[in-house]
């Protein structure tokens, strides 16, 4: 399968006669390999080989004769190639490289040594626009820098006083009840799309989840799986529309979700899907299946669940994410009360002076004949 299909591969076979997959490549007119553990023929394999190949760029980026000696090019590829960084989650090492990629084209060629904390926020005021991808930015070269003072490479850490940028509302808007019954007219149970949505929303899984879940995840009142951004696993209960959108999965083989050929999804070719769904809804553009999952943690806040609860559904490592859901229902629930009680308080006030006047009323009409003193 991997001669066939994969590149930079070969095997041999070990003295019990098991086959052994190897990625092998050449630097400087050595061979060198990188031995792939998995089982032949899993999803376990496929993620090895594509981590030995990125370690193995990573490498020969490191070793080129065009990559400076002390440049920040040169030591991010170091960090890229270290086993502190490929330790991390994948989902994290993308992030990472990504960042690195930007932040490498335009100072890649300076000295990492000078590199100042002036620097660095310039970078961050260049990305303020976007709170969150400078705040992350900093992250990163915080993280570049931190290694290599651990390693002896550099003295400084030019990242040291610079301040992370407050952030502002979400672009993640979540889904409205109207939105979502919109959506769910339009695409009946026995579509892909109403199958992702009921994983969004009910499952309350990421994007890279609702791609990965599939039946071999399923038992009689679970969906089990590990995330693929943090690594954690979590258990969700599946609901009676849960159950059902997935009972009714167009899907043939394991995977809940997949294209119109019949192939899983990739992460970024199912979010252009969602982005048709949306569309053939007649629902406006900006909507995201992440915004799903934002409405399921606004539903359950709303509900009353507690931080630890959102964040365990969720599969958050910690409940500062979950926090930003229940301080929202928290506000109304505390505003409601309020009014509420002044509303109960000011009751009684209400009737006194109705009934005062009543009571003017009564006196400021003609005595009845007969009565009292008998004036008319």
């Amino acid at each position: 399968m991997a001669s066939v299909r994969y590149r930079h591969t070969m095997y041999d076979y070990d003295r019990h006669g098991r086959k052994r997959w190897y990625v092998r490549v050449v630097f400087n007119g050595k061979n060198v390999k990188r031995r792939i553990r998995s089982e032949e023929g899993t999803a376990e394999w496929v993620a090895e080989y594509n981590g030995h190949i990125e370690d193995l760029k990573t490498e020969s980026a490191a070793r080129s004769p065009y990559v400076k000696l002390h440049s920040l090019e040169w030591l991010a590829n170091l960090w890229m190639a270290s086993a502190e960084f490929q330790q991390s989650k994948p989902a994290t090492q993308i992030q990472r490289r990504s960042i690195l990629k930007g932040i490498l084209k335009e100072h890649g060629h300076r000295d990492c040594r000078t590199i100042t904390k002036e620097v660095v926020q310039a970078g961050r005021d260049k990305r303020a626009k976007t709170p969150g991808a400078a705040n992350n930015m900093i992250k990163v070269i915080r993280g570049l820098y931190t290694w290599a003072t651990d390693a002896g490479l550099v003295t400084n850490d030019p990242t040291q006083g610079v301040k992370r940028l407050k952030l502002g509302d979400s672009t993640w808007k979540p889904w409205t009840k109207d939105q979502r019954e919109k959506f769910k007219a339009a695409h009946p149970y026995g579509t892909t799309a109403r199958t992702a949505f009921h994983l969004a929303f009910d499952g309350g899984l990421r994007r890279s989840d609702v791609v990965q879940a599939g039946r071999q995840h399923r038992d009689a009142t679970h969906l089990r799986l590990d995330q693929k951004k943090t690594g954690k696993r979590v258990s969700i209960l599946i609901t009676p529309e849960l159950a059902k959108a997935l009972d009714t999965a167009p899907s043939k083989g394991l995977s809940y979700v997949q294209t119109d050929y019949r192939k899983p999804y990739s992460v970024k070719g199912f979010g252009a899907s969602v982005r048709r769904w949306v569309k053939e809804a007649g629902l406006p553009p900006g909507l995201t299946l992440h915004g799903l999952r934002k409405a399921d943690g606004v539903r359950m806040a709303e509900s009353g669940a507690s931080e630890n609860e959102i964040a365990a559904k969720l599969g958050h490592t910690d409940t500062r994410s979950a926090s930003v859901y229940t301080k929202g229902a928290n506000q109304e629930r505390l505003a409601d009360a309020a009014v509420r009680r002044y509303s109960e308080q000011s009751a009684p006030l209400s009737k006194s002076v109705g009934q005062f006047q009543s009571e003017s009323s009564m006196e400021s009409m003609p005595k009845l004949a007969g009565g009292g003193s008998g004036e008319t």
